[in-house]
């Protein structure tokens, strides 16, 4: 197949997906007004229509990607956009991926003039949305963890006054932003539709993903096991919680040199070897030339074999790296 026929094959798929997702946009009711609207519903509104939607039925493109990556991938990639709160379904953030790869190689082609600098941003863009998803996700996982001393804080103060544990998270996601408001507002809703509290606080830990949480849903499930004071034990929870946090930071502080160095020493070699590619395309032809070394049935060039080994030390380097500045608290 010629390169051109899979570019036009290419381009004809992007516009069908972008207008897809077009339609998508377009059908969607939930803007910003109605998200600060929302914030002010009674919870067991928010319950209707959390089970109104939960209703519905998935859409046929939805059907089609299920059943083309599998039910497990599908599921697994629905709890990584709810803890990354990404506003799309599996299926859009698929179609995504691959409208992004055919972005980019069809502007690979055109503008850098070959084929292997379009493959190249085509790679590049359908790996982009993990990227995304990932870094999205580890900001609100922090945020999360920062505003969760205080939250303890004003759970504490509430069961002082004689509130109910969920009344009394209720109270916090009225009383604090976003990400822990609509978490905790997620846990409430389960509850109201028929999970039991520690059915709700579980999924709560696994949506978060963070060992500062689990602490406090640990705690409270061995406080409902075994008695004790909730507040007294809520109390302690988040001072331990605050201690982490203090130290986490004096570590970040202490190790930011060493993770400068491993992010400068890792990504240097394939960024020079990238601009070289992309500059020069021929000046790598003597990797893949002679003289080959013959491996079982295969004749490989001993270039390959060299930056093959180069590329795997480099990651055994960083890996080493990683394992010196990662501290555990």
């Amino acid at each position: 197949m010629q390169p051109i026929t899979l570019i036009v094959i290419f381009a004809g798929l992007t516009i069908l997906l972008l207008a897809y997702g077009i339609l998508q946009f377009s059908r969607r009711r939930r803007t910003v007004i109605e998200d600060r609207v929302r914030t002010y519903v009674p919870i067991e509104e928010e319950a209707a229509i959390a089970a109104k939607s939960d209703t519905n039925q998935t859409s046929a493109v939805g059907r089609l990607v299920s059943s083309l990556v599998g039910r497990g991938y599908f599921q697994r990639l629905e709890e990584e956009l709810a803890r990354s709160d990404v506003p799309m379904r599996p299926s859009e953030y698929i179609l995504s991926r691959f409208v992004l790869a055919g972005v980019g190689l069809v502007i690979g082609y055109y503008l850098l003039g070959h084929f292997e600098g379009g493959l190249f941003l085509a790679v590049l863009g359908f790996f982009l949305p993990v990227v995304f998803m990932r870094v999205h996700q580890n900001k609100r996982r922090t945020k999360f963890v920062k505003q969760l001393a205080d939250a303890l804080m004003l759970l504490t103060n509430s069961l002082r006054s004689g509130y109910s544990f969920l009344k009394g998270l209720e109270l916090v996601a009225k009383e604090m932003s976003d990400p822990i408001s609509k978490e905790l507002y997620r846990t409430l809703r389960e509850v109201n539709l028929g999970a039991t509290v520690d059915e709700a606080m579980q999924n709560l830990g696994r949506r978060v993903n963070s060992a500062d949480l689990d602490i406090v849903i640990s705690a409270y499930l061995v406080q409902k096991e075994v008695g004790g004071n909730l507040t007294e034990i809520m109390q302690k929870v988040a001072e331990t919680i605050r201690e982490r946090i203090r130290i986490q930071g004096d570590i970040k502080v202490l190790t930011a040199q060493g993770r400068m160095s491993g992010l400068f020493v890792g990504s240097l070699p394939i960024i020079v070897g990238i601009l070289i590619w992309l500059s020069s395309p021929d000046y790598f032809n003597v990797i893949v030339g002679p003289p080959l070394y013959p491996l079982g049935a295969w004749k490989i060039p001993l270039g390959i074999l060299l930056f093959i080994g180069a590329f795997i030390w480099q990651l055994i380097g960083g890996y080493i790296i990683w394992k010196i500045i990662s501290i555990k608290v």
